[in-house]
């Protein structure tokens, strides 16, 4: 068997520095320390790493920019534009440029007008026609999450390992004494929403426990989380509660108070997705942090990588969401 050849992540991992880092070194650019950069050209040379022309394609192509497509109505929800923030900071240390594309009428197939050599996208499926014409033009493609539909079409994903982090969500409420663990869940439809259903599903039958949830649209307003929430305590048997959603847990808080459940102490409450505001709410609530600017970072850096005739070496990189317990879940039975 041919020995796969290094590749810019493998030289950045070795030397303990950004991929970004290693591009400044290997070019020749600033941006980096003297000894940084002596460090990296050692390692790339221990490795046998050789600049990769077609991968370094994509900052010498006709235009040096990627194209950035979120979601539609997403725009306002922090996850994504924190994503955002991380794709064009690395970029930008690349010496490439960010285009945001914009969503066009659900009936329009075509690609969204930008003059781009590659995209990162977020979250996508093929039921997002926006998403289609970007996989029809034949560029370079790589998504933050699996493509629902294509996922064999991209050149590469960074996803989360959802499963687990929703055991270790459900198993953090049992530890706290949980017993009736209930779930307001996303729509069907992207592979983040899925992969949650499922860790839920599963852990619940492993437990010989009942399933209680409830779902509401994946970008939700507040009316939307207030009637699963309201409906869920509706059952008293319920002390714990996880909100999947982003824009979730400050009216799942009310909607607690209304039914008079104590939060942090008859009831359990973790909202998915961590919010700068989570840390402000009272009480404070428990959530995964995600760390979207790394992940949008890491996106356009497996881009670059793409441009390799083989493509990268691991096409799907795994990440795991760090759990951030705050006072909503914190109390010990």
């Amino acid at each position: 068997m041919t020995p796969r050849k290094p590749t810019l992540h493998d030289v950045a991992a070795a030397a303990g520095v950004s991929i970004a880092a290693v591009s400044f070194a290997l070019r020749d650019k600033p941006g980096v320390s003297p000894e940084t950069k002596e460090r990296v050209l050692a390692v790339a040379r221990e490795l046998g790493y050789t600049v990769n022309l077609p991968a370094r394609s994509l900052r010498t192509a006709r235009y040096g920019a990627i194209g950035l497509y979120l979601p539609p109505g997403t725009t306002r929800l922090p996850y994504y534009t924190e994503f955002a923030f991380g794709a064009v900071d690395a970029a930008d240390r690349l010496g490439l440029s960010v285009i945001l594309l914009p969503h066009r009428d659900p009936a329009d197939a075509s690609p969204p007008t930008a003059s781009v050599d590659g995209y990162v996208v977020v979250d996508a499926t093929t039921e997002d026609a926006g998403i289609r014409g970007i996989l029809d033009t034949g560029r370079p493609v790589v998504s933050g999450e699996h493509v629902v539909g294509a996922d064999e079409r991209v050149s590469g994903s960074v996803v989360y390992d959802h499963i687990s982090a929703t055991t270790r969500l459900l198993d953090h409420f049992a530890a706290a004494g949980a017993r009736r663990i209930a779930a307001v869940l996303p729509p069907d439809g992207a592979a983040w929403s899925e992969e949650v259903a499922r860790g839920y599903a599963d852990w619940i039958a492993r437990h010989d426990g009942v399933a209680i949830t409830r779902r509401i649209p994946f970008v939700p307003r507040p009316d939307d989380v207030t009637a699963a929430v309201d409906d869920v305590l509706a059952n008293e048997d319920v002390d714990a509660l996880v909100v999947f959603p982003s824009g979730s847990a400050a009216p799942a808080l009310a909607s607690a108070a209304r039914a008079g459940r104590r939060v942090g102490d008859d009831l359990l409450l973790a909202a998915y997705v961590d919010e700068p505001s989570h840390a402000l709410l009272t009480p404070t609530v428990t959530s995964f942090d995600l760390e979207p600017r790394d992940v949008g970072a890491a996106c356009v850096a497996l881009l670059v990588e793409a441009g390799d005739a083989d493509g990268p070496a691991d096409r799907v990189r795994i990440t795991q969401p760090r759990l951030v317990v705050r006072g909503s879940s914190a109390r010990e039975r």
